[in-house]
């Protein structure tokens, strides 16, 4: 809000400081700035996955080094010597994909199935739109 200023006075108006606030006002104020503050620095759950990923690496490399010993594979046509480690990361790998293949083979049999029972004698294949 302006002041009226008497005519001829070219120079703006002073403005006037708010007045400081009470010395407990100011320390309260503080406070809860400073808690304020904590509050969105201190992540405690960030802090946990960190721990449980730096826990899963010392683990992986504990793992890698108990199984770096070498055996012997025997296949039907040959035999092969290598680190225990790739012979279970290997199978690990096979196993997800099986399992992988398996579930999209249940799927794909479990819909038809559905489709199969939801068709209606009067449904045909051959109708225009399809």
């Amino acid at each position: 809000m302006s002041t009226p200023q008497p005519p001829g006075n070219t120079e703006p108006p002073a403005r006037s400081a708010p007045p400081p606030p009470a010395p407990a006002e100011a320390a309260a104020a503080k406070d809860g700035r400073e808690e304020e503050d904590f509050r969105s620095t201190w992540q405690p759950w960030l802090y946990v996955k960190i721990a449980l990923l730096l826990l899963a690496i010392g683990w992986a490399t504990a793992f890698i080094a108990e199984n770096g010993k070498r055996v012997n594979v025997h296949f039907v046509f040959a035999t092969a010597n290598v680190h225990l480690i790739w012979m279970i990361l290997l199978l690990l790998a096979v196993g997800i994909l099986a399992g992988v293949l398996v579930s999209q083979l249940y799927r794909h049999r479990r819909r038809s199935q559905l489709a199969k029972k939801t068709r209606k004698p009067s449904d045909s294949r051959t109708a225009v739109g399809r």
